[in-house]
């Protein structure tokens, strides 16, 4: 047996002496099989049925409040629409990630730096860095809170979330869901049927905010400037 065998098989044993002690402490037997509720049972859904057009209200409401401009859009104007926030964001350098979604669009900006596994961690982040504006695909947007969820992958990092000054997320239609446990039990399905999943899974609710210091909002302390969502409508 290898130490690393050796180290798993202790651990294991402490594991289980320490809830047999706790369980012991409790005055019960230990419970081994756990029925766990489905994801989305944690937070019923008080607003009764939702269609797409709600939840897109919804998500507009919301964003109002967090400082994210809300633009709807169809397929075909999509790339017409991202140049125009581009321009509107004073132009400059652009970083896209590396997602297959970008071609299935038919999205292309000359001169764009492309977050790329093959250039390196370094590479990656100079280039977010000096960007003005990333884009990136939503992996699900939550209306009722306003949020972008972004998984980390080699096609992109954290970094292209954080350092441009402005931030553009596309959001097609069938990702938009209401809160964190819809996009939850849709991982969770993947995670089941043993597809890979990134550990960095980032929660974004519009642009940096900070009220730290004397209770004065600052946009842009911890991240961008300014946050827009692109959202596709069928």
């Amino acid at each position: 047996m290898t130490a690393s065998a050796n180290t798993n098989s202790n651990t294991n044993t402490n594991k289980e002496a320490f809830l047999n002690t706790i369980a012991a402490k409790l005055g019960r037997a230990r419970k081994l099989e756990v029925q766990r509720p489905a994801i989305q049972d944690l937070l019923p859904n008080s607003y009764g049925p939702l269609t797409r057009d709600d939840l897109a209200a919804m998500l507009k409401e919301q964003c109002f409040f967090i400082h994210t401009q809300v633009i709807e859009t169809t397929q075909e104007l999509l790339l017409r629409t991202l140049e125009d926030l581009i321009g509107a964001n004073g132009s400059g350098a652009v970083m896209t990630s590396g997602d297959s979604r970008f071609k299935e669009y038919g999205l292309d900006f000359p001169g764009a730096a492309v977050w790329e596994e093959a250039a390196g961690r370094a590479e990656n982040i100079r280039h977010a860095e000096a960007a003005n504006t990333a884009i990136v695909f939503a992996d699900f947007a939550l209306a009722e809170s306003g949020t972008v969820v972004v998984e980390s992958r080699p096609d992109q990092g954290r970094s292209l979330h954080f350092l441009p000054a402005h931030y553009i997320a596309v959001i097609e239609p069938d990702k938009l869901v209401l809160r964190s446990t819809d996009a939850a039990a849709v991982l969770n399905r993947r995670i089941q049927a043993g597809e890979p999943v990134s550990s960095s899974i980032n929660f974004i609710s519009g642009p940096s905010n900070s009220a730290d210091i004397e209770m004065k909002l600052v946009v842009g302390v911890h991240g961008p400037l300014r946050a827009t969502y692109v959202l596709i409508t069928e």
